[in-house]
Order: structure tokens, then C-alpha cells, then sequence
């Protein structure tokens, strides 16, 4: 599967008990982005097992911390803690309610050398009600009964409501009776209406006013794209809304300034035209890049009674979107018919080509892929077949507008790929006009298990004699012509844009951890189904599961148990009992939620009819999202987890787990790997269901960003790996 293998005697080092030093504070308290209700706060930390002082950064100002300039520094300290927003300390005034603080801690450790730490941050709660429900700008589901409710503000003791149907008279309400409660309740409401409300907080010294939130009754206008508050929005956005229930037609507002499209009449600048009923869209042309854009849709009746429309908003970024693959449909066509709107429609492939071993989609709806996403709902997955002589695979798009790629000085074409570990390396290219490829530099990207970003410079597309003033055709391919590799994969795509910079790839600062408590765990879908509060599939945030090597995995029915069907996060205790134990207990490293790949209760469900699992086994992939490795010495990067795994070795049951290491996305290293057969100088036996793994991952000079995966694969009706206490670290430059 992996083309490199580093010796795995030399680098896997189990500890069954004896904790792990790495370098560097970890473990902020309070919690990195946490929202605390104090003046003044207590900063501590874990410190690494080399540590004999720290260098504090403290400040409200983001790039001081992080650049080191600035007040931000506040001394070296031989204990790890620091009070701040008290007498004779850091802000001695106390912390400012409604502001967000940021702290740095580098380590300098006994032998001179300075661990530079990661910016972390929390927040003091403002003084103002915050967290409306309903949420600004929401439709309600159900308006017999409505209670509204919020979290409280700072230190406030009583709470002032204005409830009504009119923003000036509820902006302007004041003499309301206070109350104790944060709830209101509203009573049985109007349908198909806007409503507006304000709380404002009394903390027993001063009364704090609120905005004022909006939310509208079922059948009113709703339902805004880009979602009210968006931000980051596409400069080439089109605007859409669903109409209300009684429209024959809406007003349509747009504009800059928040109170003059909310107070907008048709005859007024804002006013961008009449939509008549189906035609709930507006394109308001390239937006400028940065800036906060106001809106409201009108109804109005068939009487020509006109209703006023909630006011939304949304900031764009500094991107145009190519194709977000969003609007794509299933909709097969009459027989004998073209299709439409299908992704392989729009994306032409190599189906009925023998010279081009590309085909765009799922065999099956949905055509687009609605599972491996990067944002959005859908993403295009492309199967490449370079084999039996063809030499290339590749789908090419028509582009129906933005063909001028050098408006709003873009600069950058970026594309977002996500590849499997199983499939062949082959180079992956774009082309622009049928121009000549611009391949990724490197030969591996096809395997790369993550979402990740690629930048292209749109200026060695100019170079090749492309018109920028005139593209109307981009293509995304795999191979070489001039030197044929061979090889078959399916890689996904997302996120096609144009941008004034490189989209940013985000790191996360060693050191690295993950226990996976952060999570909030859901209700179990089919083993001991409606079970609340103890699965999940849905990773911490840059993680990525792939099931896609899961036989049946997408049809609940054929999939095996649902809950099993990859790697996902559980409830220990609660796997431990509705798996019957077998051993599951000895687990006792890993507490609360921990990461499992279970095949053996996998199995205990319906598979596709003439499943085979010599043919088909079960594989699975959980990933982390990149880690910075830029400050570290080469060589000393460490991953140390606790890990269950219980193997099983017969004639169809094979079950292997390998980790594998992606250094600035070039070709993956396997790192260890464990096989169930007692044959193999890999194996790995039955009396490893709960030990400490440190790894030494011999991190090469140069490297700056690491993506780790954690495979089980080969495995049918086999036993488990179960993971937790992640943590990666380094020794700094």
C-alpha cells in the first residue's frame, strides 16, 4: 500500500504503563477558546517533561502574542501559572467583559533550548445577552407554543424582554418589566410573519441594551443563501430564498449599509427589482472582496399587500468559486435522452472513450459524493484508469461564466483533493483551454488520505499561452502521455476557486493532542439503537474517517451494523457492554470517548448479497488533520497513543492495521504496521488489548506538515483496534 517502509523494530517502543514525556506546555486552563464569566483568570498549564522555565505572552492583541512584540511579554516564570486581570498582575484593572485575550507559553527547557508554544485564547463574557433562540434570522418550525431563550450576560441578575412584529417599536422600547427567568414566552404566534425581540441585561450596576433578533413563522419568506451572518462568502455569489407561502411575488433589497436597506422603499437606491414567483434568485454581480453586504426579501400577496422581509447579511472573502459541485443533481433524463444536470453531464469524462480512462460519479444517485466532503453537501469523486494502454484519465468542465480569471486581481487557482492510501500513484494534472498540464509536484497526491489544498499559480498558466481574459474550459486529470505510468484510484474534488492569495493550509502547533472529549457523542443508530450520548462518526474538527472501503458502507440496510461501519468515536464503557466485553475491558488507558475500528460487531449485521470478504474486506482510514512540524529538529518528532487491539488470523480473516505518515504531502511512509498472522515478523498477537505505542517517526529536514492515518484493513469477522490519547511532539529547531 505504501511505497516507503522504515524498519519497525527500531522505531516502535511499547510502554504498558510508564507515562511519556514530549516537549513544549500543553493543556491550557481555561481550555483553548473557552468563554469564561470572571474578571481575572488563573493561566496554568502542563508542562513538557523537559521544562525549567516558561516565557509568558499575554495580551489582547493577537499578533503581539504571536509575534512576541508589543506589551505582550510577562516574564519567565519557574511555575507553571499565571493570574492575570488582578492587582499587581497583567491587566491589574480586571479583565474587560466582551474581549478575547490571547497567551503564548514557550518552554525553555534544561538545556537552553526555547519550545516556542501555540497561541491560545478564551474570551470574557460580554455584558449583552448573547446565543438567541430561535437564532437571529431563523424560521421557527412550530409557532402554537414559542419560548424564547438566551444566554445571559455578564454578572447580569435581571433580564428586560420586547417582543414584537415591528423593529422600530421593539428598537426603541424601553420601561419593560425585568425578570429573573432567561426565557420568554412568546404564546401562539401568527404564521407566516417576522417577529423582533431585544433583551437588555441589568448586572445591578448598569443596564446593558441588546440588538435586536428577528425570526419569522412557518410560511414566511426564509431560508437566505448564503445563511444569514455567513462569512468567507464567494464573490460571485447568486443570492437565493425560499418564497413565502401566500407571494405572488417579492421586493428585492441589497446594499452595504445595514440601516438603510432595513429601511428601504422601492423607491430608494437598494431597491434592485420586482421577482415574480419561481424566480427566488438575484446575481448581484462581483462582489468586492472583504465587506459586509445587507438584504431583504418583501412579499407580496396577490392583493399586492406587501409583507416586510427579515433583514439578512453576510461578509464575502477574497474568493470567486470555478465550481463548488454544488449544484449538481440525480436527475436522470427520459430514455433516449441527454441528461442535464447530472455531475458527469457537466464534467465530461472518458465514458465511451477508449483513450481516456476517466468516469466522474457514483454509479448510482447520488451521482455526486455526499460523504467525503469538504464543504458544502458534494464533492466530485474521479475514478482514473491509466491501465490496458490508455495513458491518461481526465474530465473536463465547460464554464458557462466567469471566464475573466483576472478580475478582482485573482491571482490563484485552488483546487481541494482528497485521495486513498490504496490507490495508485499516478500525477495529477489541470489544464486550462486544452493547454498544456500543470502537474502537482508531487507524484503522490493520489494517495494522500486528507483533504488538501492545492495553489496554482495562475501565472504559469499565462506562461503556457492561456488567455486568463478567456477561460472557458479547465480539465483535472491523472498520467503522463509522454511516460505512461499504469495504475487505477478514485481521488475527490472540491472547492474550485480563484483567489487573490494561496489559500491558506492550516496547521495545528505541536504539541499535538487529541482524546477526543471535546466531542459531543450522539445517539447510536443500530447497535442497541436510540442508545443517547455515546457515538459518533463524525471526527473532531480536521479529522477525517473514510468508510469508503466498507462493503454495503452508505446503505444502511447492507452495511453491516451501522454504528461499526469505519472507524468512529464511542462511549468506552458503552462499547465495552453492547459488544458482550470479549476483553474489550482490559482497554483501561483509553476513558470516555476513544476512536474504534470494530469488525467483529461490524459483522453481526446484513451484508450485500454475495458478499465475500476475501474479495471484499472490511478497510477503514481515520486521519489527522496537518500538524505543524516546522519548529521541530529533524528526527524527533514522536506520536505516542494508548491502543486495544485484539487480532484474528484464518483463511478469510487477515485483519492488518498500519499507520502511515505524509510529510508535506509527498509520498506516504508506513510507520508500523501489525498483521494478524503469526507468520509474519509484523505480528502483532492477542495480548496487546491495552498498552502505551511510541513511535519515532524520523521526521525528514525540510518538513513542515504531517498528516498521520490510522488504517484497519483486510479484516472481515476479525476482533478490533480501538485508540485514544493522541499525542504527536518534537524537540525544537
Amino acid at each position: 500500500m505504501c511505497k516507503k517502509t522504515i524498519p519497525l523494530l527500531a522505531l516502535v517502543l511499547i510502554l504498558s504503563l510508564a507515562a511519556v514525556g514530549w516537549a513544549g506546555a500543553s493543556k491550557p486552563v481555561p481550555a483553548d477558546a473557552a468563554v469564561i464569566e470572571d474578571t481575572w483568570a488563573n493561566l496554568s498549564w502542563t508542562p513538557g517533561s523537559a521544562a525549567a522555565s516558561f516565557d509568558v505572552y499575554f495580551d489582547d492583541n493577537l499578533d503581539d502574542v504571536r509575534d512576541g512584540t508589543g506589551d505582550a511579554f510577562r516574564g519567565n516564570h519557574t511555575t507553571p501559572y499565571l493570574v492575570v486581570g488582578f492587582f499587581g498582575f497583567p491587566f491589574p484593572d480586571g479583565l474587560v467583559p466582551g474581549t478575547t485575550y490571547y497567551w503564548r507559553v514557550d518552554e525553555v527547557q534544561t538545556d537552553g533550548t526555547i519550545q516556542t508554544g501555540p497561541v491560545w485564547s478564551f474570551t470574557i463574557l460580554s455584558n449583552e445577552a448573547i446565543d438567541p433562540d430561535p437564532a437571529d434570522g431563523a424560521q421557527i418550525a412550530d409557532a402554537n407554543d414559542v419560548t424564547l431563550s438566551w444566554s445571559p450576560g455578564f454578572g447580569a441578575k435581571l433580564h428586560t424582554v420586547y417582543f414584537g412584529d415591528n423593529y422600530d417599536d421593539v428598537d426603541n422600547a424601553t420601561g419593560g418589566a425585568p425578570q429573573g427567568a432567561a426565557t420568554y414566552s412568546a404564546g401562539a404566534l401568527e404564521l407566516e410573519k417576522v417577529y423582533y425581540w431585544r433583551v437588555d441585561e441589568f448586572d445591578a450596576t448598569a443596564t446593558y441594551k441588546g440588538h435586536v433578533w428577528s425570526f419569522t413563522t412557518p410560511g414566511a419568506v426564509g431560508n437566505p443563501q448564503p445563511p444569514n451572518d455567513a462569512t468567507d462568502v464567494q464573490m460571485n455569489k447568486i443570492l437565493s430564498w425560499m418564497p413565502a407561502d401566500s407571494a405572488a411575488s417579492h421586493e428585492l433589497y441589497f446594499g452595504t449599509d445595514k440601516e438603510t436597506v432595513r429601511t428601504a422603499s422601492t423607491g430608494s437606491p437598494e431597491y434592485v427589482g420586482h421577482k415574480t414567483l419561481g424566480a427566488e434568485s438575484y446575481d448581484p454581480g462581483l462582489l468586492e472582496p472583504d465587506a459586509v453586504y445587507y438584504w431583504r426579501a418583501d412579499e407580496v400577496d396577490s392583493q399586492g399587500n406587501v409583507s416586510k422581509g427579515p433583514l439578512w447579511s453576510f461578509a464575502t472573502g477574497d474568493i470567486l468559486v470555478v465550481d463548488d459541485l454544488e449544484s449538481y443533481d440525480d436527475v436522470d433524463p427520459p430514455p433516449g435522452e441527454p441528461g442535464v444536470n447530472r455531475i458527469f453531464d457537466k464534467w465530461i469524462d472518458g465514458f465511451g472513450i477508449t483513450t481516456n480512462g476517466a468516469l466522474v460519479g457514483n454509479d448510482l444517485p447520488p451521482y455526486a459524493e455526499t460523504k467525503i466532503v469538504r464543504s458544502g453537501l458534494q464533492s466530485m469523486p474521479l475514478l482514473y484508469q491509466n491501465t490496458d494502454g490508455v495513458t491518461y484519465s481526465e474530465a473536463e468542465l465547460t464554464l458557462s461564466d466567469l471566464r475573466d480569471w483576472t478580475v478582482k486581481d485573482v491571482n490563484t487557482l485552488t483546487l481541494s483533493f482528497w485521495g486513498k492510501p490504496s490507490n495508485d500513484a499516478e500525477p495529477m494534472y489541470v489544464t486550462l483551454n486544452g493547454s498544456p498540464p500543470i502537474y502537482r509536484e508531487n507524484p503522490n497526491a493520489s494517495q494522500i488520505p486528507i483533504w488538501t489544498v492545492w495553489n496554482i499559480n495562475l501565472q504559469l498558466f499565462a506562461d503556457l499561452g492561456v488567455d486568463l481574459t478567456n477561460v472557458n474550459k479547465i480539465a483535472i486529470g491523472f498520467g503522463d502521455k509522454n511516460n505512461p505510468q499504469g495504475g487505477t484510484g478514485t481521488v475527490y474534488f472540491d472547492d474550485i476557486r480563484l483567489g487573490t492569495t494561496a489559500h491558506p493550509v492550516i496547521r495545528r502547533p505541536l504539541p499535538f493532542q487529541e482524546d477526543f472529549e471535546s466531542l459531543v457523542l450522539g445517539t447510536s443508530p443500530e447497535e442497541s439503537a436510540g442508545t443517547k450520548g455515546v457515538w459518533t462518526d463524525t471526527p473532531p474538527e480536521g479529522w477525517f474517517i473514510d468508510e469508503s472501503g466498507v462493503p454495503g458502507i452508505g446503505d444502511p440496510a447492507i452495511d453491516g451494523v451501522t454504528d461499526w461501519a469505519g472507524w468512529a468515536i464511542t462511549d468506552k464503557e458503552w462499547w465495552t457492554a453492547v459488544a458482550g466485553d470479549q476483553r474489550r475491558s482490559e482497554f483501561t488507558l483509553g476513558q470516555g470517548a476513544v476512536a474504534v475500528a470494530d469488525p467483529d460487531e461490524w459483522d453481526d449485521s446484513a451484508h450485500p448479497d454475495g458478499y465475500s470478504v476475501s474479495a471484499d474486506p472490511y478497510d477503514t482510514w481515520f486521519s489527522t488533520p496537518p500538524i505543524d512540524v516546522s519548529g521541530a529538529a529533524a528526527g524527533t518528532v514522536q506520536l505516542t497513543f494508548d491502543s486495544s487491539w485484539r487480532p484474528e488470523f484464518d483463511g478469510d480473516y487477515h485483519q492488518t492495521a498500519n499507520i502511515t505518515a505524509f510529510y508535506n504531502d509527498q509520498e506516504p511512509i508506513e510507520i508500523l504496521l501489525w498483521e494478524s498472522d503469526g507468520t509474519s515478523p509484523n505480528f502483532k498477537d492477542d495480548n496487546s488489548t491495552n498498552e502505551t505505542i511510541t513511535v519515532n517517526l524520523e521526521n525528514p529536514p525540510g518538513a513542515t506538515s504531517l498528516v498521520l492515518t490510522f488504517g484497519l484493513f483486510e479484516a472481515g469477522n476479525d476482533w478490533w483496534w480501538a485508540i485514544d490519547n493522541i499525542k504527536v511532539s518534537g524537540v525544537a529547531k
